[in-house]
């Protein structure tokens, strides 16, 4: 998809609360290509006006323990999980050490490693026996290297290479800079071609490499230091910058791209960044950072600071939005969560069902009890606008241009809900057959719902028309819409 108009774009990234009421934009105002790109409710870019909604932000449902120590080598597990799906199996990165369980450092009186495990489904783990490091003098583990190697990784699987290919898989480490590596099967990794890719820190804690489709970019999201207000990271508050690079050899000077702000309190901290192009809709990207609040203590802890993990948004990788603020996961009910730097949530969306997906985050760091959790969403189903519980609200989006033969939905009603959609010229004037009136209400709980009017689904007469869509919701929630062959 290519975005035509930066200014309903800018309109979105930039406007105030996504629940204030929307401004109209001029009829005039160019075309928004979507192709056949599915695109989500993030922000106010699909309102051209509104009324009587609003944008809910969904929390995740916890579910099963992922990863528990097992092994003298992850004594306890360390944050920073980075999982992908590729060829039918799930497979994660993620970090435990053999020393103190209450202190987690390098220097914390053990040493840690890079492990690896693997699921034929994302729920049922195993941690097979690699060959590829020694431990206590046998390689009989799922170890792949130690921080004289590289701590604290983000892979990626290159779409760009095949199966087999020699860098197929993709991962950047915080040691020495921020270093990059190669690998034909994510276990055996040998340094790229040009290192360090960045030099210039900070770098600690979880950078994250990603693929930015729309852009035919890596990325590479890390660690700054705001200046704005005195904080006790080198002067200022930790932030997120951003690198990118066409060829994972030359990187641009990384550039903040999200910092603490007047919305937020004084001695909040962007830790973390955990950032994803999320696999179903190339023009949005998340965030989900664990902010950290430094000074402040939990009775019985045993180190200051607090946590939680929050959530942010874009479409383009680079102008953030932190609309809602409410804590994504928190400590919880459990006393032993409540440390300093946990939860965290790990790098990687993947899908574990018809209409899930999945994260994964850590609980009860310093703790012997250390380990990962899956968590779940609807697929899409981060952000939604959502319909009245009594009468109807209606959104109209800006001038829109399609690729398809079909309009689906990813929608979700009440029994007593329903929703209705309009096609429209470019002026707002209803289209003959697929006007208000002949959309007979839909309702029910789809991922992938087809519209269709009385005289039936086929929209391909319209395709490459300036239309705009009107669509009416009551007591319902609406996710995502694509035009689909």
């Amino acid at each position: 998809m290519t975005l035509k108009t930066t200014l309903i774009l800018t309109l979105a990234l930039l406007g105030a609360s996504v629940f204030a009421p929307v401004q109209r934009v001029s009829a005039a105002a160019e075309v928004i290509d979507v192709d056949s790109d599915r695109q989500l409710f993030l922000d106010n870019l699909w309102f051209h006006s509104k009324q009587g909604l609003e944008l809910v932000f969904h929390t995740p449902t916890s579910r099963e323990v992922a990863i528990q120590p097992e092994h003298p080598w992850e004594r306890t597990l360390i944050h920073y999980s980075s999982v992908v799906y590729d060829q039918g199996l799930f497979r994660m990165w993620y970090r435990g050490t053999d020393g103190n369980p209450w202190n987690v450092m390098p220097n914390g009186g053990g040493q840690t490693f890079t492990c690896y495990a693997q699921s034929q489904d994302g729920i049922h783990w195993e941690k097979p026996k690699l060959g590829v490091f020694p431990h206590s003098g046998s390689t009989a583990n799922n170890i792949i290297g130690s921080p004289r190697d590289f701590m604290n990784v983000s892979v990626i699987v290159d779409p760009n290479e095949k199966p087999g290919s020699k860098s197929r898989y993709k991962m950047i480490s915080r040691v020495n800079g921020i270093t990059g590596f190669v690998s034909a099967d994510g276990l055996n990794w040998d340094l790229s071609e040009t290192n360090p890719l960045l030099s210039r820190g900070p770098f600690d804690s979880h950078n994250i490499l990603l693929w930015d489709e729309q852009s035919a970019r890596f990325v590479i999201y890390l660690r700054a230091t705001d200046m704005s207000v005195p904080g006790p990271f080198h002067g200022g508050r930790r932030a997120i910058r951003r690198s990118d690079s066409s060829d994972f050899r030359s990187w641009s000077e990384p550039k903040m791209v999200v910092r603490p702000d007047e919305g937020d309190p004084v001695d909040l901290h962007l830790y973390t960044n955990a950032a994803v192009n999320y696999y179903r809709a190339s023009r949005a990207f998340f965030m989900f950072p664990m902010v950290l609040y430094p000074e402040r203590s939990y009775p019985g802890a045993p180190l200051p600071g607090t946590s939680e993990i929050q959530f942010a948004t874009s479409r383009d990788g680079i102008q953030w939005q932190r609309s809602f603020r409410y804590p994504l996961i928190k400590p919880g009910l459990d006393e032993d969560n409540w440390v300093d730097r946990n939860p965290i949530m790990g790098h990687g969306v993947v899908p574990t069902g018809p209409s899930e997906i999945s994260m994964y985050y850590s609980e009860f760091l310093r703790s012997s009890n250390s380990r990962i959790r899956r968590c779940t969403w609807r697929k899409d189903g981060f952000v939604s606008v959502k319909g009245p519980y009594k009468g109807w609200g209606e959104f109209t989006t800006p001038v829109i241009r399609f690729k398809g033969q079909r309009l689906e939905l990813n929608y979700s009603t009440a029994g007593g809900g329903a929703l209705q959609v309009e096609l429209q010229d470019e002026d707002g004037n209803p289209l003959p057959a697929f006007r208000m009136e002949d959309c007979p209400e839909i309702l029910g709980d789809k991922i992938e719902g087809i519209v269709r009017w009385r005289l039936g689904e086929n929209v391909s007469a319209l395709e490459g028309q300036p239309i705009r869509l009107r669509v009416r919701l009551q007591n319902a929630d609406l996710y995502a819409f694509r035009f689909r062959r």
